[in-house]
């Protein structure tokens, strides 16, 4: 028998917390296996509880510590400090926190100052909207832990300044309650923690970034907000005449499969290439659906290039000594946030 929501699906965090939700409701399965990160398993466990299925398992693939330096970097003493400063300030401040942290950090965080946790997708809303409704003259913004993506948020308001944005479109393309005047003091006013980073993101480096310039300046340039800020700025310039894009996952495919669509529609016959500056993990996903917008065509004069550039020093060797620990067998065990 066919189940109703499948049993296997790929997402981020925030979604395969979701997708579990409807596994559970739709279903009717036992128990979640989750093949990610510490902080994905707790994050799983948390959506399943706070929607009546606090007891359903959540399993981890292994027993031993699946760290992220970005989760990590939001543990220690540097980043209470760094918070307990902004809340000393007489200033009010908000604490935004990046749902890739671990729910000890969301909780710390909490008891320290107001906080509130954003994706990739809905993070530039989250502060336009917490700015508008506290005064963006008064309201500092604290971001954390990701430093290129809070950076890069910083250096997208600025290009909505630099490029002369009116009110109009502000309020037409970014937020209702805003203008110049309002991005310009939640620009100023956004605090970003200095030290933390991806390291899956870090492949994207100056080689990268020249490499793209180089050989592929009519390439489509996409890149999520977590990547370094050279890559991060080519598609953010690209995305201003709709020839790149910058923001989430979501976002990206979107884009792509946007560009792909109007080809096909207008029975084009192009070779359209887009640089994915994103993880590789998206890789299969994007291809899928583009294959998926080809096949469905009538139009079969358009083809599609995924290029996904990786610096050398991201790309390394894994010696396999035979031992047990480095076998391939997948043993399930209950992980921390399974109980």
């Amino acid at each position: 028998k066919i189940p109703k929501f499948p049993l296997v699906a790929i997402a981020d965090s925030l979604k395969m917390g979701d997708d579990a939700v409807n596994m559970c409701s739709q279903s009717n399965v036992e128990s979640i296996i989750c093949l990610g990160v510490d902080f994905m398993s707790e994050s799983v466990s948390a959506i399943l509880g706070k929607n009546g299925f606090s007891g359903t398992p959540v399993y981890r693939a292994t027993h031993k510590h699946i760290g992220c330096s970005l989760a990590e970097s939001a543990e220690g003493l540097n980043y209470k400090a760094w918070l307990n400063k902004s809340a000393s300030e007489k200033s009010k401040a908000l604490h935004v926190v990046y749902i890739n942290t671990s729910l000890e950090t969301k909780a710390t965080s909490s008891s320290i100052i107001p906080t509130i946790t954003c994706t990739s997708s809905n993070v530039l809303q989250t502060i336009l909207q917490a700015s508008a409704q506290m005064g963006p003259e008064e309201l500092r913004i604290c971001y954390g832990p990701d430093t290129y993506m809070g950076e890069n948020l910083v250096s997208l308001l600025s290009a909505v300044l630099d490029s002369k944005w009116s009110d109009e479109r502000i309020k037409r393309d970014l937020h209702p309650a805003h203008d110049q005047a309002s991005i310009r003091a939640l620009r100023d006013n956004t605090d970003v923690y200095p030290s933390g980073n991806c390291v899956v993101h870090h492949m994207f480096g100056q080689s990268v970034v020249d490499t793209v310039m180089k050989d592929y300046s009519d390439a489509y340039v996409t890149a999520h907000l977590e990547v370094p800020g050279e890559m991060f700025q080519i598609a953010l310039k690209k995305s201003l005449v709709d020839d790149g894009v910058v923001g989430s996952t979501s976002n990206i495919l979107n884009f792509i499969e946007r560009k792909v669509k109007e080809a096909s529609e207008k029975g084009e016959n192009k070779r359209l290439k887009f640089i994915l500056g994103t993880e590789a993990g998206m890789v299969t996903s994007i291809v899928r659906s583009v294959q998926e917008i080809l096949d469905s065509s009538s139009s079969k004069g358009v083809e599609a290039e995924i290029i996904f550039p990786v610096s050398s020093e991201a790309v390394m060797g894994v010696e396999n000594d035979g031992s047990e620990s480095s076998t391939s067998s997948l043993e399930v065990v209950p992980g921390v946030a399974g109980g």
